[in-house]
């Protein structure tokens, strides 16, 4: 038995080498042919509808940020339904155990996670504002954001929810197995987090800072995840930090450039914002675990 018994759901169902082979192979390569199929098909009708074809058509699409926000909450959309099907007919699994310990999701934490992580962004933003103003400038489309707002109401609850589900929720209990020992799942599956995002940004420096940057966020998500034994706060913190880089805080060399949010920020390809990312981690995790600081101390044990 783990320190941990979020990691000891994982004795829920099957679990050998071939469920886990065939779960990541259908959810992520499925699930990509499948949206690359949508997206051929969608290009198809949006050609047609508009008449146009050819590279035209297809620089129309791919300059689109909102289009291509729409397309990655599609393609999420699949993984999460195949994923869940895998869980339930391949490992045989109760799909809440990878969620938490109890029978049901605790939809306060969620909320709770949400506004912490939120709040500490917009002080951390605003401080940085009124040191350095020239570090953000404003502009406000509101027909344009208040589509960016219904389609991230929309994709980012879902995007992030599934990566949880599925890093600090399957992958970390699955790595479980390896070792009894919740240091060693926390730090894989941080890696496997911050590799993921390689290619969000535009060069291979800007690329290199977002998988530090995602690790970071990995390691403090499942820090989280093991202190409270569930995904629910974590869940939350994810769905802040993706919806306040969409709507308020975007950079023109970012994975989703050009979105109409309220705030841009320079370009960035440097590691200047690391230790920020670094405090405001510190920061959060402080406060939820300042009176229960033994969650804490297990983890490292």
């Amino acid at each position: 038995m783990s320190k941990i018994s979020f990691l000891d759901n994982v004795n829920n169902g099957k679990n050998n080498k071939g469920s886990y082979f065939l779960t990541i192979l259908i959810t992520v390569i499925g699930g990509t042919i499948a949206s690359i199929v949508f997206l051929v098909l969608f290009m198809l009708l949006y050609f047609s509808s508009l008449r146009t074809t050819g590279m035209v058509g297809a620089i129309n699409i791919l300059n689109n940020p909102l289009l291509i926000l729409i397309f990655i909450g599609v393609t999420y959309g699949i993984f999460a339904l195949l994923f869940y099907l895998c869980i339930r007919f391949i490992h045989k699994k109760n799909f809440i155990k990878l969620i938490n310990t109890g029978n049901s999701i605790k939809w306060t934490r969620i909320l709770k996670g949400a506004g912490l992580w939120g709040g500490i962004l917009a002080i951390f933003t605003l401080i940085s504002y009124i040191f350095d103003n020239s570090s953000l400038s404003f502009n406000l489309n509101l027909v344009s954001f208040i589509y960016l707002l219904i389609i991230s109401i929309l994709v980012f609850p879902l995007q992030a929810s599934f990566e949880e589900i599925f890093f600090r929720g399957y992958l970390m209990q699955g790595f479980g197995l390896l070792s009894k020992k919740p240091i060693v799942p926390l730090i894989l599956t941080s890696i496997i987090f911050g590799l993921a995002h390689f290619y969000n940004g535009t060069t291979l420096e800007m690329s290199i800072t977002i998988v530090v940057s995602a690790l970071i966020l990995g390691l403090m998500l499942g820090i989280i995840v093991l202190g409270e034994n569930g995904l629910e706060t974590a869940m939350g913190v994810h769905i802040a930090n993706n919806m306040f880089i969409a709507l308020f805080l975007n950079s023109p060399d970012s994975g989703l450039a050009n979105l109409p949010s309220l705030f841009t920020s320079p370009s960035s390809n440097s590691y200047s914002g690391i230790p920020l990312l670094i405090a405001m981690a510190a920061v959060l995790v402080i406060i939820l675990f300042w009176n229960k600081k033994e969650n804490i101390y297990r983890i490292f044990k």
